[in-house]
């Protein structure tokens, strides 16, 4: 008795080793499959031009789902029974649910702005005091690069509850450089030297008219703005350059800054 007891035990043992090892098996064969489905998917998204931020979006989709069903067809061939896998998958959907309450408003989140679109891979936008390029869009969350190359991670749900400034939406962007000079000043001779500087960049669109006035008056001084239009894409660069020549060329015409106060 005791002996065929024993047989029963090992074969047991036996089985469940061998279905553990096909188990083992599959779920690496699946690992592999869904990364080479993934990436052939990714390829032929690119390929067809389709947005980086669709591609983002459906790529991570589809990993959870695929990703899912290796963990149900693992269990299925570990022995676990249908009906008791839908108990489990029930009971534990309701307390995922419930715990993670939170994630899924990021997952509705996301998909809302895959749908309304406030902005997509690429652009540079500001949320708060965050600002940087919008490199990856998720189904948790958002990944932005800030200018000094650090990787900010928000959740979708608080992307889609505050305000968000896009300055990639439209092609072009108003660029405003202003700076105070002395009352002594002649403000003929600083407006003629603006626009010279202004009409000399070649990325300042000439389209649109420059604008170069006084914006107000102090005790000191007054002060100077000059608004013209560029690419979204050459603002900074733009604003940087002209900002250090417009200085050297006040220098140069010994243009008077106002006295410390």
């Amino acid at each position: 008795m005791w002996a065929r007891i024993d047989n029963q035990i090992w074969t047991a043992l036996v089985n469940f080793a061998w279905n553990l090892v096909v188990t083992a098996i599959l779920v690496i064969i699946g690992i592999w499959m869904t990364r080479w489905i993934l990436h052939a998917l990714d390829r032929f998204m690119v390929s067809k031009k389709i947005e980086p931020t669709i591609v983002y979006f459906v790529n991570s989709s589809i990993r959870a789902i695929l990703y899912g069903l290796i963990v149900i067809e693992a269990l299925f061939k570990l022995g676990v029974q249908s009906s008791s896998l839908i108990a489990i998958v029930g009971a534990t959907g309701v307390s995922i649910g419930l715990a993670m309450k939170g994630h899924l408003s990021n997952v509705s989140a996301g998909l809302l702005m895959i749908l309304f679109r406030p902005f997509v891979v690429g652009h540079y936008i500001q949320i708060g005091k965050i600002e940087g390029t919008v490199e990856k869009i998720e189904l948790m969350n958002t990944q932005i690069r800030t200018p000094d190359n650090t990787v900010v991670i928000i959740p979708n749900s608080s992307l889609t509850s505050q305000k968000i400034i896009n300055y990639s939406l439209k092609d072009t962007r108003r660029l405003v450089i202003g700076f105070k000079v002395s009352h002594d000043a002649d403000f003929s001779k600083v407006k003629a030297l603006l626009l010279e500087l202004i009409e000399a960049e070649e990325r300042v669109l000439k389209d649109r008219k420059p604008i170069i006035a006084i914006q107000a008056i102090t005790d000191n001084g007054y002060k100077v703005v000059a608004r013209m239009w560029v690419k979204s894409s050459n603002h900074w660069k733009v604003q940087f350059d002209l900002t250090e020549k417009i200085k050297e060329r006040l220098d140069q015409e010994k243009i008077p800054f106002p006295a410390p106060q």
